[in-house]
């Protein structure tokens, strides 16, 4: 799993951009959410159509834009 940063430049120029504000991690994963760009989005959650929120760790998670995997921190 490639990190955000890790990311070709073209790559991460065609990824919608994600501001993370909030989040909650639990044990439970339907207790785990993240507040990005604004809305609170729970694991398997589009962000926006066609870009998801895959996992929800302790300091990172797992996003899919496409088809494209990558994590991110917060």
């Amino acid at each position: 799993m490639r990190s955000f940063g890790e990311l070709s430049p073209e790559a991460r120029a065609q990824l919608p951009p994600v501001s993370v504000s909030g989040s909650t991690y639990s044990k439970n994963p339907a207790l785990r959410m993240l507040i990005i760009n604004g809305k609170v989005i729970q694991e398997g959650q589009e962000i926006a159509p066609g870009f998801k929120l895959e996992t929800i760790g302790q300091r990172s998670a797992v996003l899919n834009h496409q088809g494209l995997r990558y994590s991110i921190g917060y």
